[in-house]
């Protein structure tokens, strides 16, 4: 148990947070980000640790969530190179008005990596060294896939646009 609850008190506490992780993590596939959930969380039952509070507990399913998600896309090979990025960076008040469904595809433009970098660090607040050990990698290669968040708000304003490049009046 959990600080007294049952692994299943726990876990169902937590699925809201997971599911809109996973949709992230999956660009915006439901049936991706389910199968991903239920892999992280029978991941999760069978590792779990007794007696933690919370917020440990909350960290520790994320993680298992990334970890079942980067374990997942290691069949594809994928680049995670920062994008070149030009002098022009974005401001973040552009997000202001942009859903979660369209962030959750922008996201599914990235490579695995910078995209579990991106949820875990500025998403989910953690620290970066607590990212890079979910994430099974060393700070310095977690700060080359957190240059991928000026290619993220780029493919979420061009999002915003109709293909004439134009904004809907």
């Amino acid at each position: 148990t959990f600080m007294g609850r049952t692994f299943e008190e726990v876990a169902s506490g937590e699925m809201d947070a997971l599911y809109q992780g996973a949709l992230f993590l999956c660009g915006g596939s439901t049936a991706q980000a389910e199968t991903l959930v239920v892999d992280a969380v029978m991941l999760s039952f069978q590792e779990h640790a007794a007696d933690a509070d919370p917020e440990q507990t909350r960290r520790w399913f994320e993680a298992r969530l990334v970890r079942s998600f980067l374990r997942r896309a290691r069949s594809r090979a994928g680049d995670d190179r920062p994008p070149p990025v030009g002098r022009d960076t974005v401001d973040p008040m552009a997000f202001e008005d942009l859903g979660a469904e369209r962030l959750f595809q922008a996201a599914g433009s990235l490579p695995p990596g910078p995209r579990s970098a991106l949820w875990l660090v500025l998403l989910r607040r953690w620290s970066r060294a607590d990212a890079a050990a979910a994430m099974g990698i060393d700070e310095e290669r977690l700060k080359v896939m957190l240059g991928y968040r000026d290619a993220l708000m780029k493919e979420l304003l061009a999002s915003r646009r109709p293909r004439g490049g134009r904004e809907a009046l």
